[in-house]
């Protein structure tokens, strides 16, 4: 896996380009992951939750519109500067806040803080994922609730096709939309080593959460966890 440095460097030459990339190579499934993530995480009016590797923000987007108040926030600040102006277009400039610089392995943000945390797409891409996990039990308060929103397997027989897909097909479009080769040839690689539904579900449990669940997602091509803080 490449260091941190690096994912910030490949995710910064990307970023204008990201949300159109998410929307081609999902075949427009991002936005219902997102909605679905959102209605799951527990998001409603009055809670406060922290939105880890947010990228340009659609994440941050979906809870607020559930009535959440939101941090924002991501370590590639490329990335997260495009958030704000999507925030004002539609109308929750007030809602989200984009906190920058903010490195899911050292939260800098006191103990007990949200009742929700939420990281999408983004723990597959940290180094030392343990460390997140803590740091994320850490920011929540007792009884807050983890959400995970990541590539994962397939059920089989989607999974052969997928798999062709993602080693075949998308790297070579990614290449051709973003412009950088690297970026789509690192995101099946990086997918491929990524533990399975269960062996996340035993790193969040490891990590300290408790009623740690999982849900399959287009048949297993995202999978969404969930764990709450004891």
């Amino acid at each position: 896996m490449p260091e941190g440095k690096q994912v910030q460097s490949m995710f910064a030459s990307i970023a204008g380009r990201y949300d159109l990339l998410n929307h081609v190579l999902s075949f427009g499934m991002d936005a219902w992951w997102w909605r679905r993530m959102a209605h799951l995480s527990g998001a409603s009016r009055g809670t406060l939750f922290l939105d880890v590797a947010a990228g340009t923000g659609d994440s941050s987007v979906a809870l607020a519109r559930r009535g959440a108040e939101v941090i924002s926030t991501d370590f590639t600040l490329p990335m997260l500067r495009l958030g704000p102006p999507k925030f004002a277009a539609k109308g929750l400039e007030r809602a989200i806040w984009a906190s920058a610089g903010a490195d899911a392995q050292r939260l800098p943000f006191r103990d007990e803080t949200f009742d929700g945390l939420t990281i999408c797409y983004g723990i597959r891409n940290v180094e030392e994922r343990t460390r997140a996990l803590l740091e994320f039990h850490r920011v929540l308060r007792p009884g807050g609730r983890l959400t995970v929103l990541e590539f994962s397997r397939p059920v089989p027989g989607l999974r052969q096709v997928y798999d062709a897909y993602s080693r075949w097909v998308l790297p070579r479009l990614g290449s051709w939309i973003s412009g950088d080769p690297g970026a789509y040839t690192y995101l099946p690689e990086s997918i491929r080593s990524f533990p399975d539904q269960e062996g996340l579900a035993d790193e969040l449990v490891a990590a300290g959460f408790q009623s740690v669940r999982w849900v399959n997602l287009s048949g297993g091509i995202v999978a969404l966890h969930q764990g709450l803080r004891s």
